[in-house]
């Protein structure tokens, strides 16, 4: 019969021409022609191991005691995420020489609502005195910026204009301090006042005119607010009010926003020795402050937050997810092994050997990296997921074995000799698929790569090794008809299998169909998306986000020089993405020297202040009648004028008496205004100028390193977790300062590293796995037939993610090396067994099942965690789940038909097919019971003399 040209290359045991005619056809067909290179070392292997089993057991758990004695004491933990940002990237350098400076902690962040200042400054305050009693625990602890010191020397604040009117001023009353207190009587203020009206207009001297036109309307505002009706003081001393009104703000200034309605409370958490912790304690210790507090202010609501809190509460649920979903997975993975397998004991010994390779991959972390980092720490999981395939490969290959009348002894050697290359190969692929990810810049992905490809190897040489040997210890004596029978998951498979051509097309329909959806395929780069949303610390950073439009991440430029900075602070302010920029340096005025000697002749002038106004004898109603009347004549503004008439109505009108208190009660008032408002200006004349010792330290030590460069926080206007605005952000503040780092730029390029290094370590381990493909089966048609489960399983994924508007994230780009690992691992399985049949294509039962069996266990394992709250674990499960269910498909339904379709032109083997009937669908193994090839009966007779 002729063979069609296309399976040539992946047809099995025989030779390309003529293997089917004639008599020759049974010989040619004989494995000992063409084997895989690696049967005969394997066989060989599982010989020697089987052996000296108990050797090769005890051999294999010293090693494992070893290791994870080696790792107790050695191994390191790196929970945070500069560990894992290559050093060596720019941006990263530009952190590190922050943190060099101003330290590695971020602010923790008590945030309190409520319905005005009034009533949160209050709960500020308790919470800072509670705060302060734990300085163990807590540091540098901020809730308002007290400007005591900085307010002795408050006149530095004001320009030389101001400084000039002031000492003017001082010049003015400094007879009414020594002891001339008559002249703040009305009628003499009055009449200064008039004659000063007339020498100015004489005079033309515009501006002493129009200083004098002020102060009498100061007068006679104050003067007529105190003889209305509802009898009100208001101050005459305009002169000193706008300078005072600069000064007072230099009090204490607590950390309010969004109208007074939202307070603050910054502090750090101090390091602790326990570093899985992370501040853990201290957080705990935190929110128990706040929950006394909110017992006691039940009308505003308190909340925590701030990176330190988002990273350790992600941390903490992610940790009882983890847990939870682990027992899920657990018990779903129990219940497929025991379904599978039909009994207890080989899955026991299967997850034995997984736990001795992950003992070995312990002790291969602690000498090979010496640290597992927040990402590398999840390779046992992986190890986990993946490493238990090649145990199921063995063991379900192996049982088939047994129940085909082999004994113990053989079927290992024979299971080493059939499946052993495969698992090899697809073991090695999945290694370097992980291991390939060494040659990305993204260190945490990299150093993940090292240590899952090298535990890969170790589960292989679990497999292959330690198995065979604890199998026949624990089935030498048992017979065949004890053993559990093999599921037998190629039933339906072989129901579909009789029309291979229309199911092949189908599947080609069903990928055609996932092509549209590919478009909709995005990548979310916000963070925020990936923890739970009803998390408090999440919760209040999007409410500060939503309400006020700012976060508690910003960016950080450094400056050498105070001028330097400003300079960058005036650039950064008209940029459309910068809210705002806070720094210190505006706390220390320029121009000391030349302000100083103002500043001191003040401060000597008003060394000797009275302790009290003296008595001022006043004038007669009538008399300051006249005397305002003149003023009528010399006032400029229409509305002096009309007061001037509305206080001449009052004096008439109201009781003599009573006027005259008010007149008597308005001088004094009047005078002691004057020597308070003098006490103040003494209290804030010292010539010194500020320094930073005036400031808080927790204020300080925020914005000045250790080398006194200063630092300048820059906070953006849009949503800094959106990456569209995060981008303008980082361009933007990039185009004034080429150096400024912070949280929100290292986000930003870490989470594209990270995007293009998962790509990049993908198109790394393709090439490499096309090498080891070749290098096993020496053909290309096999090497694509083995590709392509993962091939079509990829295109399903990312199109059903595309239709489902399911984005990729930084927690599920993971799946890029798993599915590629999964989806060829099967590929390579069910490839050796169509290179393993000479006649048209069965898929194997054991084939079937094994490659059914570890896509289940993954699909349990990893879709467990779909039921985490935690959305970045909850999107890991979701998309795994996804891709492994396309890759199983692909791998049991669409690569079957196919391998089918090319093997139509084989010949039938009568009596194959009979025996394949009576057996209730057992296949024929590669070496048939009784018709061992004499290659292999002379290695068992070897390894037996051995």
């Amino acid at each position: 019969m002729r063979r069609s040209n296309n399976v040539q290359g992946c047809l099995p045991l025989g030779k390309r021409r003529g293997q089917f005619q004639g008599s020759s056809m049974t010989a040619e067909r004989k494995p000992q022609d063409r084997h895989p290179v690696l049967a005969r070392p394997l066989s060989w292997l599982a010989g020697l191991a089987i052996r000296f089993s108990m050797f090769t057991l005890v051999l294999a758990i010293a090693a494992a005691v070893l290791c994870l004695g080696w790792t107790a004491t050695h191994l390191g933990f790196r929970t945070s995420r500069l560990d894992l940002l290559n050093p060596e990237s720019g941006y990263n350098k530009l952190w590190i020489d922050y943190i060099n400076e101003f330290g590695e902690q971020d602010d923790a962040v008590i945030v309190v609502e409520g319905s005005a200042s009034e009533a949160i400054i209050p709960i500020l305050e308790e919470l800072s005195r509670g705060l302060s009693h734990e300085d163990q625990l807590f540091q540098a602890v901020l809730h308002e910026v007290d400007l005591s010191k900085i307010r002795a020397k408050g006149l530095h604040y004001l320009s030389l204009d101001e400084l000039q009117r002031l000492e003017q001023f001082q010049q003015r009353v400094s007879p009414i301090l020594s002891g001339n207190w008559g002249m703040l009587s009305i009628g003499r203020m009055v009449e200064d006042l008039n004659q000063r009206l007339v020498a100015t207009a004489r005079s033309h001297d515009v501006q002493q005119h129009a200083a004098a036109q002020g102060q009498m309307a100061g007068l006679v505002a104050s003067l007529g607010a105190v003889l209305s009706e509802h009898a009100t003081y208001r101050s005459p001393w305009q002169a000193t009010s706008d300078s005072f009104a600069l000064v007072s703000q230099l009090n204490r200034q607590y950390l309010l926003t969004n109208q007074g309605r939202l307070g603050f409370v910054l502090l750090r958490i101090s390091s602790e020795t326990d570093r899985f912790a992370h501040g853990g304690k201290a957080i705990a210790e935190l929110r128990r402050l706040i929950r006394q507090v909110q017992a006691r202010h039940p009308e505003a609501r308190i909340g925590l937050t701030g990176l330190p809190v988002m990273e350790y509460d992600e941390m903490s649920t992610s940790q009882k997810d983890m847990l939870y979903a682990g027992v899920v997975s657990l018990f779903g993975v129990v219940c497929l092994f025991i379904a599978g397998f039909g009994g207890l004991r080989h899955p026991l010994l299967t997850v034995a050997t997984l736990l001795l390779a992950l003992a070995w991959s312990f002790g291969f972390v602690t000498v090979a990296v010496g640290h597992l980092n927040i990402l590398s720490i999840s390779f046992a999981v992986i190890l986990i997921g993946l490493g238990i395939d090649f145990g199921i490969h063995y063991v379900a290959r192996y049982l088939q074995l047994r129940w085909s009348n082999h004994s113990c002894e053989k079927a290992l050697i024979q299971t080493s000799f059939q499946v052993g290359p495969g698992i090899v190969t697809g073991g090695i692929t999945t290694a370097i698929a992980f291991a390939s990810a060494m040659l990305t810049e993204f260190t945490g992905i990299a150093e993940l790569g090292l240590i899952a490809g090298g535990g890969i190897l170790l589960c292989i040489l679990a497999a292959l090794v330690a198995l065979p040997s604890m199998i026949f210890l624990a089935d030498r004596h048992t017979p065949r008809i004890s053993l559990p029978e093999p599921f037998q998951a190629n039933r339906f498979i072989q129901l579909l299998l009789r029309f291979p051509l229309a199911v092949f097309c189908a599947c080609l329909v069903i990928c055609v169909l996932m092509v549209p959806g590919l478009p909709g395929l995005e990548y979310d780069h916000n963070l925020l998306n990936l923890q739970r949303a009803d998390l408090e610390s999440v919760r209040l950073e999007r409410k500060l986000l939503e309400e006020t439009d700012q976060s508690v991440w910003f960016a950080l430029s450094l400056a050498e020089t105070q001028q330097e900075l400003l300079a960058r602070k005036t650039k950064f302010l008209k940029l459309p993405s910068v809210d705002r920029v806070e720094e210190i340096v505006s706390f220390f005025p320029a121009d000391h020297q030349e302000k100083r000697s103002i500043i001191a002749r003040i401060q000597r002038d008003l060394w000797q202040l009275p302790e009290r106004p003296s008595l001022i004898t006043q004038s007669s109603p009538e008399e300051l009648g006249r005397k305002f009347a003149r003023s009528y004549q010399l006032a400029d503004g229409l509305d002096t004028r009309h007061q001037l008439l509305e206080i001449r109505k009052s004096l008439r009108r109201l009781p003599l008496a009573e006027c005259y208190q008010r007149l008597a009660d308005y001088q004094q008032r009047v005078a002691g205004d004057l020597l308070n408002r003098l006490y103040t200006l003494r209290a804030m004349a010292n010539p010194e100028p500020p320094q930073m010792s005036d400031l808080p330290r927790g204020l300080v030590t925020r914005f000045v390193g250790k080398t006194n460069r200063h630092l300048l926080k820059i906070f953006s206007s849009g949503d800094i977790w959106d990456m569209e605005a995060l981008e303008r952000f980082v361009a933007e503040v990039k185009s004034v300062d080429a150096e400024v780092t912070g949280q929100p730029l290292q986000t930003y390029y870490a989470s594209r590293q990270m995007q293009k290094s998962y790509i990049h370590a993908a198109f790394y381990s393709l090439i490499a796995v096309l090498v080891v493909l070749w290098l096993d089966f020496q053909d290309l048609s096999c090497v694509l037939l083995a590709l392509m489960p993962v091939a079509a399983g990829v295109l399903g994924l990312f199109g059903i993610m595309g239709y489902l508007a399911i984005p990729l994230n930084p927690a599920n780009m993971i799946v890029l090396p798993l599915i590629l690992g999964i989806g060829i691992d099967d590929g390579v399985h069910v490839v050796h067994d169509f290179r393993n049949q000479t006649c048209r294509y069965r898929l194997s039962s054991s084939t079937a099942a094994a490659v059914l069996l570890t896509s289940l266990t993954t699909l349990v394992g990893f879709g467990s965690l779909m039921i985490a709250g935690h959305l970045g674990l909850k999107s890991l499960g979701r998309v795994l789940t996804i891709g492994v269910s396309c890759c199983l498909f692909t791998s049991l339904v669409m690569l079957p038909a196919l391998l089918a379709c090319m093997a139509r032109s084989r010949l039938v083997d009568s009596q194959e097919e009979s025996m394949g009937r009576a057996e209730d669908d057992y296949e024929r193994p590669v070496v048939n019971v009784g018709q061992e090839t004499s290659g292999q009966r002379r290695l068992v007779q070897s390894v037996k003399k051995s």
